[in-house]
């Protein structure tokens, strides 16, 4: 009797630890990606996921709801993307080109030349793009007619100057561009783009106190930007009003926000926060909460870790690295877009789903 109990328990503890290994902890929830990640918009018209990579050169498209993808295979690498109003349609950059595709029915509509390799690009309303450049000291914007079928990169003009290195995001009435340029001190200006080409510019009064890498995103209704410095600006139509300064969102650190996402369902703003500068960006490695209202902190969402089994009972663990971060229709659930810190995963990207309460 006594035999049969040890190889009872001997049995037990040979099952125990090999399923040990296969215990939640180690399971991994993410959604882990045969790709990697260079740029990333989500509509929420569609609740879809846009992203770009270079291996392979596509464009991934992620059904939130489903869980499913799409793909448009690019005949370039790609370096930047932006999605219409409506989720329907993206338009890609690349070096020298610029490539319009549908999202509904995934494929490539057309490609056009451009003058420049596209750092950041903008689709406006009405098949308009808008490329910053990546390169030179003083450039322009190329405003890009894309229901012509010749000639579609309109003339420049006093209107569009802009040094290398700014970026721009399209504000959420469509009406205009709101830009920053990496100088010593981080004007944001406005751009109209209401019929097309752009026909004016008024730079507001606010600066930024020191050098940043320009970055702007907006509420979801648009009345309010913020700037990687984390400060909040009211905007308007009235020159007079827009880019009043509205507060700072809080860091103990004195962190620099490094992407930003606000559900108006929820009242709540979604930051990845950075230190250090565009040579050495250290991300945090959670997702930090704020009331929209009052900026005031609630707290953090924690990433799921990477895993990586090296032997029978050995596992190693790596840190996710948050780069963007993307709430849905209904507030209930934060896409984050992650890459393994310091690994040599052969998959290193993933999108992580968190539910929110």
């Amino acid at each position: 009797m006594q035999k049969i109990l040890l190889a009872a328990i001997l049995l037990f503890t040979i099952y125990s630890c090999e399923n040990d290994n296969d215990s939640p902890k180690n399971k991994e929830e993410k959604i882990i990606l045969k790709t990697n990640v260079i740029d990333a918009e989500y509509s929420k018209k569609t609740d879809q996921l846009v992203f770009i990579s270079s291996n392979p050169s596509q464009v991934n498209i992620f059904n939130s709801n489903t869980e499913t993808f799409q793909k448009i295979s690019l005949a370039y690498a790609p370096t930047c993307i932006s999605i219409s109003q409506d989720g329907n349609t993206a338009v890609v950059g690349h070096d020298g080109h610029i490539t319009h595709v549908n999202l509904k029915n995934p494929s490539i509509i057309q490609t056009y030349n451009i003058s420049c390799s596209a750092l950041d690009i903008v689709l406006g309303k009405n098949r308009w793009a808008y490329v910053f450049p990546e390169k030179d000291q003083w450039t322009y914007i190329k405003s890009v007619n894309m229901n012509l079928e010749y000639n579609y990169e309109m003339p420049i003009s006093i209107y569009n100057q802009l040094h290398a290195g700014a970026k721009g995001r399209l504000d959420p009435s469509g009406n205009y561009i709101y830009m920053q340029s990496p100088l010593s001190r981080g004007q944001v200006q406005r751009l109209t783009i209401k019929n097309g080409d752009i026909d004016d510019r008024y730079e507001s009064n606010f600066e930024e106190e020191n050098y940043t890498i320009p970055s702007i995103w907006f509420s979801e209704n648009g009345d309010r930007l913020f700037t990687r410095e984390r400060s909040v600006l009211k905007t308007s139509e009235l020159n007079s009003l827009d880019g009043v300064y509205n507060g700072r969102i809080p860091s103990e650190n004195n962190y620099k926000i490094d992407w930003l996402d606000h559900s108006s369902l929820k009242g709540k703003l979604y930051v990845i926060f950075s230190s250090g500068d565009q040579w050495d960006l250290i991300k945090s490695n959670s997702i930090y909460v704020f009331n929209d209202a009052d900026l005031s902190y609630v707290n953090k969402l924690e990433l799921e870790k990477y895993f990586n089994q090296t032997g029978r009972n050995n596992v190693e663990t790596f840190d996710a690295m948050p780069y963007f971060a993307f709430s849905n229709s209904t507030g209930k659930n934060l896409f984050v877009i992650t890459k393994a810190l310091d690994s040599d995963l052969v998959n290193e990207w993933a999108i992580q789903k968190i539910n929110i309460n």
